[in-house]
């Protein structure tokens, strides 16, 4: 019913023509008479039926069986299988298509085996046309212009796809070629607070270096930057997430932060600025960048076996 278009032609008369338009007839019969149309008291499905049958238009009938349709009754309702206002036309209409040869199905794989194995016979009975007719000019104007659109929307696809493949392959050269990344080591500097083992409880500050690269300590300061830090946090974020790595919680020196910081940001996976805090002043903020993102889920997601 959702095809049926406005205008002044009533919906028998647009029933009508699409089944002159066709080539078989298909009815599948369940426990349901349908929408009555108001002038014949005949429903729209029995009213399809004796117009192919007139026109002489192939018919085959797939009938749902008793069992078929208790079963659907048990999980739908009687009400949705089963006929309740007119039951006496269904058991007419029913009637009528038993008169001739019909399929009798107790499963919908049946129902898929009925219409390929008849259509198989029709074909060879029968001079068919086609799904679509040549000398249907409107079908014809309408499928060539959604295969236009479809080719349109497939070379735009195309394009789209070989502007993120330049831009992934952009982002691998930037790292390869330009700047110290994937493979790089850089030493890190830090200090720790040892305590003195006296028997006072005084801590000292020691000194500590191990390297590491630059994408190994991306991957783990990054899920850390996934919301805005001011940069003393972020630094502090750093800091922890070196902690297991170091094998000590550490205190990285200004100098060296604010260089990995460079680093991070000229690969485009950070990004740092300044902006007024909700105390009035300003205050330098890191992020991460879109880039950022992107390597992080890319790196550290799991894949499977």
């Amino acid at each position: 019913m959702e095809l049926f278009r406005a205008g002044n032609e009533t919906q028998l008369d647009t029933i009508y023509k699409w089944i002159d338009n066709s080539d078989v007839y298909m009815l599948i019969l369940g426990g349901r008479y349908g929408s009555v149309e108001e002038k014949s008291q005949k429903s729209y499905t029995r009213l399809e039926y004796e117009y192919a049958i007139s026109k002489g238009i192939p018919i085959f009938s797939v009938v749902l069986t008793d069992d078929f349709l208790k079963e659907k009754k048990s999980t739908l309702g009687v009400d949705k299988i089963y006929e309740q206002d007119n039951i006496d036309k269904y058991k007419e209409f029913k009637e009528l298509v038993l008169s001739r040869i019909v399929r009798m199905v107790s499963d919908p794989k049946d129902i898929m085996l009925a219409v390929h194995s008849t259509l198989v016979d029709f074909l060879d009975e029968y001079d068919m046309v086609g799904w679509v007719r040549a000398n249907d000019s409107e079908v014809n104007t309408a499928l060539l212009t959604q295969v236009n659109e479809l080719s349109i929307e497939n070379k735009q696809l195309i394009k789209k796809s070989n502007m993120l493949s330049q831009k992934i392959n952009s982002m691998q050269d930037t790292f390869e070629s330009d700047l110290a990344f994937e493979g790089e080591e850089v030493i890190i500097q830090a200090t720790y607070s040892e305590k003195s083992k006296s028997m006072s409880p005084i801590y000292h500050d020691r000194n500590i270096e191990k390297s590491i690269t630059w994408d190994k300590m991306f991957l783990l300061w990054a899920p850390r930057l996934t919301v805005t830090l001011n940069c003393r946090k972020s630094k502090s974020e750093l800091e922890y997430a070196l902690k297991d790595y170091m094998g000590r919680y550490i205190k990285l020196n200004d100098n060296q932060f604010h260089t990995i910081k460079i680093q991070y940001s000229a690969l485009g996976l950070i990004k740092y600025y300044e902006a007024r805090t909700t105390q009035g002043g300003t205050a330098e903020f890191i992020n991460l960048t879109s880039k950022g993102r992107e390597y992080m889920v890319k790196k550290s997601a799991i894949r499977r076996n």
